[in-house]
C-alpha cells in the first residue's frame, strides 16, 4: 500500500527527471507556495527528503534560511549542510509566487538571489501530482 507522502515524495522528486541527451541536471526544484497550503506538513516532509530546505528565518538545524544561505547550498559553499543523493535540493518557498520569480526586475530584493534559478533549476507545483 502506498502512503500519500509517498507519493507527494515522488511527485516531488520527478521533477528533476530530465534527459541528459539534450539537457544538464536541474540545480534545483523550487517550490513556490504562495498561499503556505503545504506549511504544515513541511517538517515530516525533511523528515523524508533530506535534500529539502526552506526559505526563512536563518535556522540551519532546521534546513532553513534567507535567499543567500540557499544559493550557497546549493553552490556547495555551506559545510553545514550537505546534500547527497542523485535528486537535487528542493527549495521550498512559503509565501512566494511562481510570478514572484518570473518578474526578476520587480522581484523583492530578499528573493533576488533565487530568480536566476528558475532558469537553471525546475518548479514544482502542487498541480504535478
Amino acid at each position: 500500500m502506498i502512503r500519500i507522502i509517498d507519493r507527494l515524495i515522488q511527485a516531488i522528486r520527478s521533477a528533476a527527471v530530465y534527459n541528459p541527451d539534450v539537457q544538464v541536471a536541474p540545480a534545483c526544484i523550487l517550490w513556490p507556495d504562495h498561499d503556505r497550503q503545504w506549511e504544515a506538513v513541511i517538517p515530516r516532509l525533511q523528515n523524508e527528503l533530506p535534500e529539502l530546505l526552506v526559505l526563512g528565518n536563518y535556522e540551519p538545524d532546521k534546513r532553513m534560511g534567507p535567499a543567500i544561505w540557499l544559493r550557497c547550498v546549493i553552490a556547495e559553499k555551506n559545510e553545514d549542510i550537505v546534500i547527497t543523493g542523485s535528486t537535487p535540493p528542493i527549495l521550498y518557498l512559503p509565501g512566494v509566487s511562481r510570478q514572484d520569480l518570473r518578474a526578476v526586475e520587480s522581484c523583492p530584493d530578499p528573493l533576488k538571489p533565487l530568480a536566476e534559478l528558475q532558469y537553471r533549476g525546475v518548479i514544482w507545483s502542487q498541480t504535478n501530482i
